[in-house]
């Protein structure tokens, strides 16, 4: 007031006929009022800076630079990455990962009681051979009765009045969650809980040990395209998620599926934009419930593909036990000695895959490349995780808890059909070939079958 006073002269500031006497003295009120307002927060806030000060002990000091580069910490982070126990029970009831298997002995695979085997079939990745291996060639006290000419087997647990099954893959159970059922559809839907529970009855409690197997993926893809050329295409495949199977929208058709798509290029395979081949085993192995399912219009591309990527890694951990196709005596020294279980033949004894003999130009190998980057990624962290596995398993020593010498015969073959029998008429035992050709076959028969 009195800096506006200054100002104006004071015969007119007190004239009762000067208009200034009217505006001026509310301005300068005014003023004063927020200069108190602006002198009440600069002390509220020294006040909160300091009383911030002492409960953090007086540490004000500005932060140093980082001892490590950013890409240290993220090796950092990638090497812890490899040892987290992931905590599946979020989304399946007692699924058992790898290093709790290794930690805990009573976490360890017992087929006496009610442990169960699950395996994720990714198409082309040696699943076939692994899968045939487990109901044929594994040494258990009560092998898998398989009948020749059947596509099925029984696989019980130890004991003669013991009907539950010990294996949920394709020879046993069959693809009752679906034809090569996702890790979405198996584990995050619960769906093989809910079988067996409607099989066996609700009332066991079961733990849940799931596998799978890998393989590099460019040889992975170009086995598929080999494969689909021939004439599967998976058509009774259900991709179920979140309680649906995908609308047309959502997934569209590569091929007529009254024609299929026998006869296929390379060049065509690789030009549909909705081939479930690319990328094939980051989807197989990701929680789809995390990105919409099979939606792509809620999400932008890359912040889809980077979600599925660290899905499928931490699903890739949280696995009791996963193989590469490329390392199978590994995979079958490691499987043996996790589950305590031993085969009755060499894993890696199986016949040239033919898509070596597939021709690829260099154009065309780049573009498999592209199309399949994440799978890429996938399987780099897969074999850094396979050898870090390995490393630990050896320095723990685990050693095959069946004798070798105590050895029972593998699953047993019966012949039923007409011609199967030697010249007095008896069946005899024959085991089937272990072949790429077989599996097509097979492959044919089920994309024909319906399942229910």
């Amino acid at each position: 007031i009195d800096n506006c006073r200054m100002r104006i002269p004071y015969s007119r500031l007190n004239s009762s006929s000067s208009p200034h006497r009217i505006f001026f003295i509310p301005i300068c009120t005014s003023r004063r009022f927020f200069f108190l307002i602006t002198l009440a927060l600069l002390v509220s806030f020294f006040y909160f800076a300091w009383s911030t000060e002492e409960s953090m002990g007086g540490e004000t000091s500005l932060p140093t630079k980082p001892r490590f580069s950013l890409d240290e910490m993220r090796g950092f982070a990638r090497r812890k990455s490899l040892s987290t126990d992931y905590k599946q029970s979020y989304y399946t009831k007692s699924a058992t990962s790898f290093d709790r298997m290794l930690m805990e002995k009573s976490s360890r695979f017992d087929i006496s009681d009610t442990d169960v085997l699950v395996f994720v079939h990714i198409q082309k990745t040696a699943g076939t051979s692994f899968e045939k291996f487990l109901v044929r060639h594994l040494s258990i006290d009560r092998p898998c009765e398989c009948t020749q000419k059947r596509k099925r087997c029984v696989c019980k647990r130890p004991g003669v009045s013991n009907n539950q099954t010990w294996l949920f893959s394709r020879y046993s159970t069959g693809w009752v969650c679906g034809l090569h059922a996702d890790y979405t559809e198996l584990a995050v839907s619960a769906c093989v809980d809910t079988v067996l529970e409607k099989k066996e009855g609700s009332g066991t409690r079961r733990r849940y040990f799931y596998t799978s197997f890998l393989r590099d993926p460019i040889t992975r893809y170009i086995s598929e395209y080999r494969h689909v050329s021939r004439g599967a295409t998976w058509m009774a495949s259900r991709h179920m998620c979140n309680g649906r199977p995908p609308t047309p929208d959502e997934m569209p058709l590569c091929f007529d599926p009254r024609i299929g798509w026998e006869g296929v290029t390379l060049d065509e395979f690789l030009s549909c934009p909705f081939n479930l081949a690319s990328n094939r085993m980051t989807r197989m192995l990701a929680d789809l419930t995390l990105v919409d399912c099979y939606d792509t219009t809620k999400m932008e591309r890359e912040k889809r593909d980077s979600i599925m990527l660290e899905s499928a890694k931490a699903n890739l951990r949280s696995l009791s036990f996963y193989g590469l196709k490329e390392r199978m005596d590994d995979s079958q020294w490691m499987f043996e000695r996790l589950f305590g279980l031993r085969f009755t033949k060499r894993l890696a004894e199986w016949n040239k895959s033919k898509s070596n003999d597939t021709i690829v130009t260099p154009q065309i190998m780049e573009r498999i490349r592209e199309t399949n980057a994440l799978d890429m990624e996938l399987y780099a962290y897969a074999v850094e995780l396979f050898d870090e596995r390995m490393g630990r398993m050896k320095r723990e020593g685990l050693p095959v808890t069946v004798p070798e010498s105590t050895l029972p015969s593998a699953s047993h073959f019966v012949d039923d059909s007409p011609s199967g029998g030697d010249k007095s008429g008896n069946k005899v035992v024959r085991a089937p070939s272990n072949d790429e050709d077989e599996e097509e076959e097979d492959d044919r028969y089920e994309d024909s079958e319906r399942y229910t």
